[in-house]
């Protein structure tokens, strides 16, 4: 169900890239799909157990994240970017050793629509710029709790939920225009307090991104 909605997202953007390209001006709006590593931080309070004496928390914070965006290109050093972005998954366990034995765990997923202010410098070296950007993001959290032995969910909470926020995004990198149309951006980006301040504890995601960009005529 989540890659169908994934996959309608994408088809939505797809659509609004379209109809954007027919009715703007020549080589300033462009489309990009970029995928690498990502890394989202979980703070080290997460999962607290009540009455534990003694636990410790066990994190797998790395991923593959991927996003596809549309952006235009205000002048030769500003542009807009909106799109969607997804973080990929990370795990916590607190497992517990005392006054009893048991863990729990949850599983977590990072998606969201976002936009951009992006800067561009160019370097002096041929077709190569730096940028920078800046921007906000209403992010989507997927968690689910699970829990063995002693440990166990408070009566009525639920093992699976969404949280929905509005936050704000930024990044850095190098773009190279190897053609007219076409051109390959390394970036980083950091996305800021995800997900709820509540006993799970919010987290912040680094994207390391290759971007392909193509300029629509």
């Amino acid at each position: 169900m989540h890659m169908i909605r994934n996959a309608v997202r994408c088809g939505m953007l797809v659509a609004i890239l379209n109809a954007s390209a027919t009715a703007m001006a020549q080589e300033k709006v462009y489309g990009g799909i970029g995928v690498g590593p990502s890394r989202t931080y979980i703070p080290s309070n997460a999962l607290g157990i009540t009455g534990a004496t003694a636990s410790e928390l066990q994190r797998s914070e790395n991923s593959t994240g991927a996003k596809i965006f549309a952006g235009y290109k205000a002048n030769p050093n500003m542009a807009v970017e909106v799109g969607y972005v997804d973080l990929g998954k990370s795990r916590a366990t607190r497992n517990m050793t005392a006054p009893g034995t048991g863990s729990i765990g949850i599983d977590s997923r990072n998606t969201g629509w976002f936009v951009d202010l992006v800067g561009m410098m160019p370097t002096g070296i041929s077709d190569v710029s730096v940028i920078g950007k800046l921007g906000g993001v209403a992010t989507e959290t997927g968690k689910q709790l699970s829990t063995t032995g002693a440990v166990g969910l408070a009566p009525g909470s639920p093992s699976t939920f969404q949280e929905r926020e509005l936050n704000w995004k930024f990044g850095a990198g190098a773009q190279y225009d190897f053609s007219k149309t076409m051109a390959a951006r390394g970036e980083w980006e950091r996305y800021r307090r995800m997900g709820k301040d509540t006993g799970v504890g919010e987290s912040e995601a680094d994207l390391f991104s290759l971007n392909l960009l193509i300029r629509f005529h």
